[in-house]
């Protein structure tokens, strides 16, 4: 069954906003900066932690208390988002600052971390990855690289959080054809969509969390009808009334693709 995981955002704060949201979703996805909330279901947590770096103790310690505070959880996923583990923000890119990690090691570093994720969860939560943009610096070696997505998600057994405006911007910013890009990740193990629109300026792709266009959705909708996708997320945090049009849209989707499968 498709789901409409809307994320807890600032949105939110105001309570005629939080209930209109609620009632046209069908379950609600969690991050770091709303881990606190308590509302119904709240099946989805989405960690800025990023497995493919070295983690401490404490940050094990906080995915426990995630786990703790939110027993209704379904999916957590995390990011992997820079080759380095301390970037800091230049023109809105990432740039190199830190340990600098290989990708072996960025390899190896998934493998010990994810066996304790999954430890700390249990088999009744599902674990997945996020795939990111590109940007031409140095810290976004390897990791948009949809041979690298792929070699984490399947030697660890994870699944897919596939982000379509980060892979048009990976597409475009790295020159590539986006369904030779597409190709290459692990789409067979999508669990969940993040469904937004970018920009192009001076030549470079960005992410801006617009809300979806009709290239968008029609997107989404051939994702659907091809793989076992469960949760279908808006990116969009700007304003109430353009994300009710986008959560209307996909309503309007999961109810043509549920009808074609009858």
């Amino acid at each position: 069954m498709l789901k409409i995981a809307t994320p807890v955002s600032d949105l939110f704060r105001e309570k005629k906003y939080a209930k209109v949201l609620i009632e046209n979703s069908d379950c609600l996805e969690i991050r770091d900066r709303s881990r606190g909330s308590d509302y119904p279901n709240e099946e989805i947590f989405h960690c800025e932690l990023q497995p493919i770096h070295k983690l401490t103790g404490e940050s094990f310690e906080y995915l426990q208390k995630i786990k703790n505070m939110h027993l209704d959880l379904k999916l957590v996923t995390f990011h992997c988002a820079s080759s380095c583990d301390k970037p800091y923000i230049e023109n809105n890119m990432f740039q190199l600052n830190g340990a600098n990690y290989e990708k072996q090691e960025l390899l190896e570093n998934a493998m010990c971390n994810f066996s304790k994720i999954k430890k700390i969860f249990g088999k009744e939560v599902k674990i997945g990855i996020e795939n990111n943009n590109y940007y031409p610096t140095e810290a976004y070696k390897y990791i948009a690289e949809p041979s690298f997505i792929s070699d984490i998600i399947y030697i660890n057994e994870l699944y897919f959080l596939f982000d379509i405006a980060h892979a048009r911007i990976a597409a475009f910013n790295k020159s590539m054809d986006y369904g030779e890009y597409k190709r290459g990740l692990p789409l067979d193990r999508i669990i969940q969509l993040h469904i937004s629109t970018y920009n192009i300026r001076n030549g470079l792709a960005y992410d801006i969390h617009d809300y979806p266009n009709k290239e968008i959705f029609n997107e989404v909708k051939e994702i659907i009808n091809k793989y076992d996708v469960k949760y279908l997320t808006v990116e969009y945090y700007k304003d109430v009334n353009n994300l009710l049009v986008s959560l209307h849209r996909l309503k309007e989707i999961i109810d043509e693709f549920h009808g074609a499968a009858i």
